[in-house]
């Protein structure tokens, strides 16, 4: 049994797969641990290039499977994995030199957790790597019968990044975790509010587990033409939120934590919907109604006063007139 499964979901990436894999082959120490690149329909050279891959590296292997999205990609990964450990990496992405020797002295240093959290550099697009200024990890282990409390030490140390956790493949067996594959956006961080309901002890390492490639143009996250997918995942993680609740899975106190971080989630695409384009501000409102739910939710909207007049007029005027009022303020 290898000790690191790594799963690396591959999709149009020709660009960027190699610089991927090579940053996974040439890490330093003994070949404990196995890649799984699973090609989630590509339409690009991507098949042939993991295929040559897993023909050339020991350690590699491939799966070929029709397009069903990042979430569904990812635990085809899981359900091939055989490694002690799991690790996410984006095929657009590089594991961050010696991080699997990094891993093997810290997990034996520090054993008896079932999920290690570590941090990240922001690959620019000139080729240079900085910090993320706005996250602070502090190295250690964390422990909290409180939810709240365990959410707050995550995203204080970094969120939406399951490509800088280190975790226990048998303990995600054991509580059946697996993405939402019908949420194809943002889908670290409905994943992330399900980890923290099976795990009340965190540890947190001073390691840089992945360099994250910023701004990759054509990507979910950088395309405006996205909007709309952006808020029908919204509206996926949210109903499955409501059914856990709804059946007792988690309590009241703990789904009202989970309803502010989805409103938090939700709050920076709302106000980036304020286009100038009347199409794309069309075809976003079915889902901003969809999301209705959240409007009056959110903490970190209530750290800045535009923030708050945005979700007012929401509550007030709805998302058609609030978008059409609030793109005319930013064309001005």
């Amino acid at each position: 049994m290898p000790r690191f499964s790594i799963i690396v979901p591959v999709y149009n990436v020709q660009n960027y797969l190699a610089a991927c894999v090579k940053s996974l082959a040439e890490q330093q120490g003994p070949p404990d641990w196995e890649c799984i690149l699973v090609d989630d329909g590509s339409t690009d050279l991507c098949p042939q290039l993991c295929d040559a891959f897993a023909a050339e590296i020991p350690g590699v292997q491939v799966i070929h499977r029709e397009n069903g999205g990042l979430a569904a990609a990812r635990n085809t990964g899981l359900r091939a994995a055989a490694g002690e450990w799991v690790l996410f990496l984006d095929s657009d992405d590089a594991m961050a030199p010696g991080l699997l020797a990094a891993l093997r002295r810290e997990l034996d240093a520090h054993p008896g957790y079932d999920w290690y959290i570590g941090k990240h550099l922001e690959w620019q697009p000139d080729g240079t790597l900085t910090e993320h200024a706005g996250l602070r990890l502090l190295p250690g282990p964390f422990a909290s019968s409180d939810y709240a409390q365990r959410l707050r030490a995550l995203y204080t140390a970094g969120h939406w990044s399951v490509w800088k956790y280190c975790l226990r493949r048998a303990w995600l067996a054991e509580n059946r975790l697996r993405f939402w594959p019908d949420v194809r956006w943002a889908e670290d961080w409905p994943f992330d509010l399900l980890l923290l309901t099976c795990c009340e002890r965190l540890y947190f390492l001073d390691v840089v587990f992945t360099h994250y490639r910023v701004g990759r143009q054509g990507s979910l996250l950088t395309d405006a033409k996205n909007l709309p997918k952006r808020f029908d995942a919204l509206a996926a993680a949210q109903r499955h939120l409501a059914s856990l609740a709804a059946i007792g899975r988690i309590d009241a106190a703990t789904y009202a934590v989970m309803r502010d971080a989805a409103a938090d989630v939700f709050w920076p695409q709302a106000r980036t919907a304020a286009v100038r384009d009347k199409g794309i501000r069309r075809a976003c409102l079915p889902g901003l109604r969809r999301l209705r739910m959240l409007y009056a939710h959110g903490t970190e909207v209530k750290t800045r006063r535009d923030w708050r007049m945005f979700q007012t007029m929401m509550r007030l005027l709805g998302p058609r007139l609030t978008l059409f009022l609030a793109a005319r303020l930013k064309k001005g």
